[in-house]
């Protein structure tokens, strides 16, 4: 009666499990992605549906910023529709909280109600009404070391400081105007840096500007 493994049948046996360990690892590996993506997505949709609640109560879009100190990310204005901590909705792939606590960032070149440039310069957000496709602009996503989304043509010196990270497995979510959420994986640079997975959403202002939007 045989009570022990030949050599020859443990090797194979060893054989065998390391080519189940390397099958299986890149799969489980890549449930955790999308199961963080998918976090990720349901968080900026809260953010799109608070700040449809926020235009509701005040007729306006959120402000992007309110003061030096208060921004559209603070607590008072759009978590309270979302009944949670900015903390619990971070995104999970965020890594610059010294820029951001919750790794997201606002389109405040065209959605913003107000934004105060440093030298007082106030930039008026759009009324929903001049938005011709909600479906194409971008209002939520996922930021690079800032709160505030920039359009790929504003001002050289602020835009570069508002671009996406694409760090959902070289993708980046993306909450639009009229309320879904998308994964995007192609990017524009447009002459910033040749940083890798950060970039803009379009070539031009047509994902940030919802008047210049023309649907193929």
């Amino acid at each position: 009666m045989r009570k022990a493994f030949t050599l020859i049948e443990l090797l194979v046996v060893i054989a065998i499990v390391g080519i189940l360990a390397s099958v299986m690892v890149p799969a489980i590996s890549g449930g955790h992605t999308l199961s963080q993506t998918a976090v990720c997505k349901n968080n900026q949709r809260q953010l799109v549906l608070a700040a449809a609640a926020y235009r509701t109560d005040h007729g306006t879009n959120p402000p992007s910023v309110v003061s030096m100190f208060t921004h559209w990310d603070d607590d008072s204005i759009l978590w309270q529709y979302i009944g949670g901590e900015k903390e619990n909705t971070a995104c999970p792939n965020h890594s610059s909280s010294e820029y951001s606590v919750t790794g997201y960032n606002y389109n405040t070149s065209f959605i913003g109600d107000e934004f105060i440039i440093g030298s007082g310069f106030i930039v008026k957000g759009l009324l929903p009404a001049e938005c011709s496709h909600p479906s194409h602009c971008a209002l939520f996503g996922d930021g690079y070391e800032n709160k505030f989304m920039r359009a790929t043509l504003s001002d050289a010196s602020i835009r570069c400081g508002g671009r996406q990270e694409y760090r959902h497995n070289f993708s980046t979510v993306v909450g639009w105007l009229d309320g879904h959420v998308s994964s995007q994986e192609k990017q524009f640079n447009n002459n910033c840096t040749d940083e890798q997975q950060v970039g803009f959403l379009s070539e031009d202002n047509s994902a940030y500007d919802p008047r210049k939007i023309v649907l193929q």
